[in-house]
């Protein structure tokens, strides 16, 4: 993924033929591959996607999608609908700011550019282990 680009909007990565293939990637357990995200609230399998890592998708009908580029602009058509402007946030930073968000709960991504030698992005991630999701201010499962 070192070589690719993502594309403008944030939403996922361009598909230019600069990733690795499978067999140059570094080891990796087979049991460790997500195959669907179970809704809290529901039960029913939701859909979690990082389309960063996304190699192959199962449809529906039996197939099995595994042309990349494909996947990524499916992917796309599926996740564009999420930026627009009456559900977006934007946050206008000033030193000191701290933003938190529940990465389950949204769709993230950062589109900036930044002044040369000036200023730089400092990302922490606090990760938090727990059986249940958390609560909605009202007190019910999110």
């Amino acid at each position: 993924m070192s070589k690719a680009k993502s594309r403008s909007n944030g939403l996922g990565i361009v598909s230019e033929g600069l990733e690795l293939f499978e067999d140059q990637l570094p080891p990796f357990e087979e049991q460790d591959i997500s195959n669907g995200v179970e809704e809290p609230l529901t039960g029913k399998l939701a859909m979690m996607v990082y389309p960063t890592c996304v190699r192959k998708i199962h449809l529906e009908d039996g197939r099995v999608l595994d042309n990349l580029s494909e996947i990524r602009e499916r992917l796309y058509q599926l996740q564009r609908r999420a930026i627009d402007p009456k559900y977006v946030y934007t946050h206008d930073w000033e030193e000191g700011d701290l933003v938190l968000f529940n990465d389950h709960g949204v769709m993230h991504s950062i589109v900036v550019s930044f002044k040369d030698g000036v200023e730089v992005r400092l990302f922490r991630q606090c990760n938090m282990a727990a059986s249940p999701p958390s609560l909605s201010p009202e007190g019910s499962l999110q």
